[in-house]
């Protein structure tokens, strides 16, 4: 990420999948006082209300942003809370995840809640800097549960963005950015199928994005969201 032409993401794409007929995943980016935001959300439940409510959310968030310089990650964080308050409003019910950036001039501030995931694209892979917001997940990485197992189990709505979700929840931090990288955010849906095929260098990774999402529009069993930037 160099410079403000590069802000743009190089793909962008949210997709219903081949066996679903509601897509309540989102994805979007927009310029910011001070940067750039990305965002992918996962709702959870593809039916219409759960849609809705995640588009809400984001111009929810949207609106948040623009009021002034968000520039650490509290504002980043008060900001997200206050528009699932606002959401509650307006709506009983939602479940979604969320992994959002908001690209600053020397860093990266991350926003994550449940398993939608960001990160970077290496000559060795994909170097995750989320980690999955569900117990399993360290079951998973110690080697006690193998990846299809992990893969079943760590469908939980107690990890997502909800009503009354509570500010610690949602984990903010900053990374340090100096030197260009592909970012990567994406959702389970993406990130499940195409995870094992990531792991050369990012020229390869690129092309392995591009050739599998026709497929995964076709085919995937779940709504998909990856922006590459």
């Amino acid at each position: 990420i160099k410079g403000v032409s590069s802000l743009t993401p190089s793909i962008l794409a949210c997709e219903v999948g081949g066996c679903e007929q509601v897509n309540a995943d989102y994805a979007d980016h927009w310029a910011v006082q001070g940067g750039h935001f990305y965002v992918v959300c996962d709702g959870i439940g593809h039916n219409e209300n759960t849609a809705t409510a995640v588009s809400e959310f984001c111009e929810r968030l949207k609106g948040e942003l623009s009021g002034g310089i968000i520039s650490d990650e509290t504002a980043l964080g008060d900001a997200i809370i206050n528009a699932v308050r606002s959401l509650e409003q307006r709506r009983g019910s939602f479940a979604f995840c969320m992994t959002a950036a908001l690209k600053l001039n020397d860093s990266l501030v991350v926003a994550h809640c449940g398993d939608c995931r960001l990160g970077f694209l290496t000559p060795k892979g994909v170097d995750w800097k989320t980690v999955d917001d569900v117990p399993h997940y360290k079951l998973h990485r110690d080697g006690v549960l193998d990846r299809d197992s992990y893969l079943k189990a760590r469908h939980l709505v107690s990890c997502k963005i909800k009503p009354g979700v509570i500010r610690e929840s949602l984990k903010v931090y900053s990374l340090d950015n100096p030197e260009p990288q592909c970012m990567l955010l994406c959702s389970d849906g993406f990130w499940s199928y195409v995870e094992v095929d990531l792991e050369g260098t990012p020229v390869l990774s690129m092309e392995v994005i591009d050739r599998m999402l026709p497929e995964l529009a076709s085919s995937a069993s779940d709504n998909f969201s990856v922006i590459l930037v």
